[in-house]
């Protein structure tokens, strides 16, 4: 019996996975995120989640782009596209809470320009996000009347790149890479108390009442990379973001009692830094790591975020079974990857850093002709502490990946 593959034709399942994940939108995200600029977005593909290591990729049949250096090895048209759906459990003082979302924070193109030496990227990736909602039912005392109502409050939004990026391969075994990152965003806070009629009284002049803040960001950062690989069993990747700013736009708007007003000011964002490592073991075994450094505590512009501000720092790590061609192997030839990691936040929460472990596995799938990949992971992570935060969140995702290749001349 002959081996089976998934079959699916590549482009068209990137056409159809967006329409299924959009499904449901985003509904909240932890508490966490809710507090200062919002949380990470990792623009990590379900092969990179599930083995914890995707800085030194450099296959151009399951192409990268954690590491732009790693696209000079391209010898097709990729596209590839990542999304996730989510289930959390958030616990704080005033009790707990059950989340679901759906999200799609990625979206890369690679296109080689000499085939195996020189390629180009772009894409789309949302690095931060603030998605939050609630609502409490409450009472008012207002003179004699006592009025019943709630109040709402809505956080929502993002900031995302637009990275254009090229790779080059000057000699055999080094690959350098630099991408130019257009930062956009907005994030729009929406309070209001709503309310109806008094319990005594019968007044109808009580109005609701809300106000809308949304700023929105504009900026240019860029990055450099290197990928080495001295030898068939053992990689290593480095890449540098400098500390740039980004353009604020603040509108306010009051209703109830009527105002308007707009400012405006710069954010400082931070340096990061990026590794990682990569070797082969025995047989079809690889094992690695990633780590990240940001100075985030040199984060400027908003004074209520400065204050709370801390460094961030992150690693993973973990095992991966590369994907075999082996006849009549069945299950056996397909990959398997297990990995964990570890993140401190850019932020203090209830006074102490916000601590974040995450556990995941997964498995791909190859289409015909190894024209592309289906890649999945489900991973399992704790956020925070109720005993140092004041809350913690327990989170389940599945993250699937969806690589399509296109024969280039």
């Amino acid at each position: 019996m002959s081996e089976r593959r998934f079959a699916a034709p590549p482009l068209v399942a990137v056409v159809l996975l967006p329409l299924l994940l959009a499904v449901g939108s985003a509904a909240a995200q932890t508490p966490f995120a809710l507090q200062n600029i919002g949380q990470r977005i990792e623009s990590d593909d379900a092969r990179m989640v599930a083995r914890g290591f995707g800085m030194t990729v450099n296959d151009s049949l399951h192409p990268g782009f954690k590491n732009v250096a790693s696209l000079s090895s391209l010898r097709h048209v990729a596209i590839k596209f990542t999304g996730f759906g989510e289930s959390s459990e958030h616990e704080d003082a005033g009790g707990s809470r059950h989340t679901y979302r759906t999200y799609a924070p990625d979206l890369r193109v690679g296109l080689p320009v000499i085939k195996g030496r020189l390629g180009l990227t772009a894409g789309f990736a949302i690095f931060r996000s603030s998605q939050f909602q609630t609502r409490v039912d409450t009472t008012w005392q207002a003179v004699e009347d006592s009025i019943i109502g709630n109040s709402q409050f809505v956080r929502e939004g993002s900031l995302f790149t637009v990275p254009l990026g090229v790779a080059w391969e000057p000699v055999g075994g080094i690959s350098l890479g630099a991408s130019l990152n257009l930062v956009r965003g907005a994030i729009r806070d929406a309070a209001a108390d709503f309310f109806e009629l008094p319990a005594v009284g019968g007044n109808p002049f009580y109005q609701p009442n809300s106000v809308v803040v949304e700023d929105r960001f504009s900026g240019t950062s860029a990055t450099v990379g290197a990928l080495l690989a001295p030898g068939r069993r053992f990689r290593l990747a480095a890449s540098y973001t400098p500390a740039y700013d980004v353009d604020v736009e603040r509108e306010e708007d009051l209703q109830g009692v009527a105002a308007r007003g707009r400012s405006s000011w710069v954010m400082g964002m931070p340096a990061e830094y990026r590794a990682g490592f990569e070797a082969r073991l025995f047989g079809r075994w690889k094992v690695g790591g990633d780590g990240l450094w940001a100075e985030s505590s040199a984060l400027s512009g908003r004074a209520d975020w400065e204050q709370a501000a801390e460094d961030e720092y992150a690693w993973s790590a973990g095992l991966e079974r590369v994907h075999a061609r082996e006849r009549r192997g069945g299950l056996k030839n397909l990959p398997l990857r297990l990995g964990t990691s570890f993140r401190r936040w850019a932020y203090a929460v209830g006074g102490a850093p916000v601590d974040e472990w995450t556990w995941a596995a997964g498995t791909g799938f190859p289409f015909r002709g190894d024209m592309g990949h289906l890649d999945v992971a489900v991973s399992y992570g704790r956020i925070g502490e109720r005993a140092t935060n004041g809350r913690e969140s327990t989170v389940w995702r599945l993250t699937v990946s969806v690589t399509g290749l296109e024969t280039w001349w």
